[in-house]
């Protein structure tokens, strides 16, 4: 399998489905109808431990090499793996910018790797290329007997098994997972704590504390330079909001503007909570308390100029190393216990960051190799090896057991990012491996860590991705989602900065029924409800 250098321009959708079609059907066999068969190939295959092979077999691969990666036959990684399983990759990795019409078209001319690593296959993706053209073969069968971490995951997690589970019930493809404290939530929130001791103030508990401690960093000059410069609270960008709203209990269930009680889907864009929500916001916006540009798409440079100039008094990021030069003077404090007395960070997820991070297809000569391939990374130790490599060689453990990467990696002239990328594939994300508060670290900051431990008890106890939908649903979601969010994001901005007032609510309401909410939300009912069966 190889790709092609040249330019590439895009096929008609008609076209493609085509092509699906009737490759898939020209291609099926036993394999790819009741996936890895467990015979044949198997008897190269040791059950357990390393060398995975009894002889050295080779495997295509076709992913999205990050920017800040090497050429991933230059990868530490993917040598030293190779000396311990046996398993030799002819590696095919093409860059990011371009990868999702690649990867269609090489589906369309059926010239299929064995397998897909960080090749970002979404559930939509399962439905076309597994259920629909057999191109990828159904993993569940085998995963007790090739692959038991990744399967003792999936069967002890129902929220990950409904984030990998096609439409047809069948597994495709594994995930990224991040069960971390730091990766299962977005987010964090942050307050200066040095305005904070200046002022005598307390950390703030409720909206209303909140609000009083803004108005002071506006109006007492904590940073103590004479000057009216400080910005009491930095939201980033419009999105941000949705995330935010937990203290009057806002969920954000399957990524999205969505509440889940006793298995009921319900968006909230029309609920009082969420009108009174945004009448706060308003009101912190007209008296100066929110940052002015929050809405502006090109606000993102002054955005991090006041970050690292320690401007904000409040806000929120998922990380501190964008702050890493001001992170002494912030802290973080637990969500806020709103009118109702909700006291939730919303900005919580399941741990599943790419549900298709790995997927096999039907032309592997090798799948039980490939499934055992994949599943050391689901592991503790192959956790370890896969984001810090081999102790001693590109990292240690410090006196209370956490592995720590080298110094001339962390520290490079060229940069830590693209120093890392030499040895592995954490740049950029995406590949499928699991990562635990034990192996985090790599990229979030003692703070963080601790920031995020604080948060954690917070979270929604169950966090649900969207269910994967039947390509008629999910055309039609598409459809309403295209025209919804542009509206939904309009009329909210509108409310906060003061262009509407909230006499325009009810009819902000029913424009949003007629683009669709409510279709919206019954297409995920009933994907949510067959996807539990």
């Amino acid at each position: 399998m190889k790709i092609s250098g040249k330019t590439l321009v895009s096929l008609p959708a008609l076209f493609l489905l085509a092509a699906l079609v009737f490759y898939g059907c020209s291609r099926q066999d036993g394999r790819t109808q009741q996936g890895v068969s467990g015979g044949g190939s198997a008897a190269k295959v040791n059950p357990a431990g390393f060398p995975i092979v009894t002889e050295t077999v080779t495997l295509t691969v076709f992913g999205s090499r990050d920017q800040n990666q090497a050429k991933w036959s230059d990868m530490y990684f993917f040598k030293k793996y190779a000396e311990k399983t046996g398993i030799n990759l002819d590696l095919q990795e093409v860059p990011a910018q371009g990868f999702e019409e690649k990867k269609n078209l090489l589906f369309a001319s059926n010239e299929l790797p064995d397998i897909f690593l960080r090749a970002y296959i979404s559930p939509v993706q399962f439905t076309m290329y597994g259920a629909a053209s057999k191109q990828l073969i159904p993993l569940d069968p085998s995963l007790d007997q090739w692959a038991p971490n990744i399967a003792k995951i999936i069967r002890d997690n129902e929220a990950v098994r409904m984030a990998v589970t096609a439409a047809d019930g069948r597994i495709y493809g594994l995930p990224e997972l991040d069960f971390s404290n730091t990766g299962s939530m977005g987010f964090k929130q942050w307050i200066n704590k040095t305005w904070l001791e200046k002022l005598g103030l307390q950390v703030p508990t409720t909206p209303q504390e909140l609000r009083a401690v803004l108005a002071a960093f506006q109006s007492r000059d904590p940073n103590g330079n004479g000057k009216a410069d400080e910005i009491p609270l930095g939201i980033r960008e419009i999105s941000s909001i949705y995330v935010l709203g937990g203290s009057w209990g806002l969920d954000h269930q399957m990524g999205d503007t969505v509440n889940i009680t006793n298995g009921k889907i319900h968006y909230w864009l029309k609920d009082n909570n969420f009108k009174e929500y945004l009448v706060f916001l308003n009101d912190l916006y007209k008296n100066k308390l929110l940052w002015q540009n929050y809405y502006k798409a090109d606000s993102r440079p002054e955005w991090r100029s006041n970050l690292s100039n320690a401007l904000f008094g409040a806000f929120y990021m998922p990380y501190s190393d964008v702050f890493i030069n001001v992170e002494d003077q912030f802290t973080g404090y637990p969500p806020l216990k709103g009118p109702y007395g909700d006291q939730l960070w919303a900005d919580a997820n399941n741990g599943v960051n790419t549900p298709g991070a790995f997927a096999i297809s039907n032309t592997c000569k090798y799948p039980e190799a490939a499934l055992r391939w994949v599943d050391y990374f689901y592991s503790d130790e192959g956790s370890i090896f896969y984001r810090y490599g081999i102790e001693n060689e590109t990292f240690t453990f410090d006196a209370q057991g956490n592995a720590v990467i080298n110094n001339d990696i962390l520290r490079s002239p060229e940069g830590f990012m693209t120093a890392l990328g030499k040895i592995n594939l954490v740049p950029g994300g995406g590949g499928p491996h699991l990562i635990t508060s034990k192996t985090d670290g790599i990229v979030a900051s003692d703070l963080t860590k601790k920031v995020s431990a604080d948060l954690a008890p917070y979270r929604p106890k169950v966090i649900f991705n969207k269910p994967a939908l039947s390509e008629t649903d999910q055309e039609r979601v598409n459809a309403i989602v295209q025209d919804l969010n542009k509206y939904r994001d309009e009329s909210v901005t509108k409310f906060i900065i003061g262009e509407w007032g909230f006499e325009r609510w009810d009819e902000y309401c029913r424009t949003l029924d007629r683009i669709g909410l409510s279709e919206l939300e019954s297409i995920y009912q009933k994907a949510f409800d067959a996807s539990r069966k």
